[in-house]
């Protein structure tokens, strides 16, 4: 195992590691090496659906999409992400955000396997949320401790790929969760940000909320990594300290992952500030 950390304290690439055999002991250190870095790329895989599957598992509980109906026809476990699919195809750009900050208790770790990837464009851009918050100026660290925000699944003005049913809507009924989030396993905290989500920021009005969170949106563009895409690369991220985004790719060039994750234990999974 050769590992490369990119940047201060963010983003490892891990080389010359097979992941559908990866356990014992080197899976505890891959696994520490993603925490205290928040993103791991693994180069050069070439798994089927059930390695991938294993691999998340041998790291926690699986992860299900509340959303049913953007599963494909595999495994409920595995989303098949594609430009090629008919129904909702994956396009353009996709703005911030971090994975089913929406829900009760929103998925760890979030795993993304390049198998067809575009000649230009479709980069996947990470953002330090620890690094942000850690570094904010007194004024605004002011405005987000011991404060918490509204995430809600379907924000307005933010589309989603495949609408969510009536039912699904219902079930996922907004949710407040603190704005600065304690590591469950580190000594840090980080920004819990998810623009395409949160609608209010404590008793902010919406449109002040949208003001704060464009503030704390430029803050956090100082501290991003942005992974070129090459066949076989998977990256695996930690949802309690950074959140993503997607550029946009041209509609004529096809682009292609599997996408898993893995949950924090029962008992651990609802965000907290302290």
């Amino acid at each position: 195992m050769e590992a490369t950390v990119l940047q201060d304290k963010f983003a490892v690439r891990i080389d010359g590691i097979d992941l559908s055999t990866l356990e014992g002991d080197g899976l505890v250190e891959a696994k520490q090496l993603w925490m205290e870095n928040k993103v791991a790329i693994f180069t050069g895989q070439d798994l089927d659906d059930e390695d991938l599957l294993a691999f998340t598992e041998r790291l926690g509980p699986l992860f299900t999409h509340v959303q049913q109906n953007i599963l494909g026809d595999g495994p409920d476990e595995v989303m098949y992400m594609s430009s090629m699919d008919k129904a909702a195809p994956v396009a353009g750009d996709l703005a911030w955000h971090s994975d089913q900050s929406y829900t009760p208790g929103p998925v760890f770790a979030t795993i993304l396997y390049g198998i067809i990837i575009p000649e230009e464009g479709g980069n996947t851009l990470f953002a330090d949320l620890t690094a942000t918050y850690e570094s904010l100026p007194d004024y605004l660290r002011a405005k987000v401790d011991n404060v918490k925000a509204c995430y809600s699944p379907v924000k307005k003005g933010r589309p989603r790929r495949r609408p969510m049913k009536d039912g699904q809507i219902k079930e996922l009924s907004d949710i407040w969760h603190p704005l600065v989030r304690k590591h469950p396993y580190l000594n840090r905290k980080a920004l819990y940000l998810s623009p395409n989500h949160i609608t209010h920021i404590g008793d902010l009005s919406e449109e002040d909320s949208d003001t704060l969170l464009e503030e704390l949106i430029i803050h956090a563009s100082k501290f991003v990594y942005s992974h070129r895409w090459t066949p076989g690369d998977v990256i695996m991220w930690d949802n309690t300290q950074v959140m993503h985004r997607r550029d946009s790719f041209p509609s004529t060039q096809p682009r292609f992952h599997k996408r898993t994750g893995f949950h924090l234990p029962e008992e651990m999974r609802t965000p907290v500030s302290d």
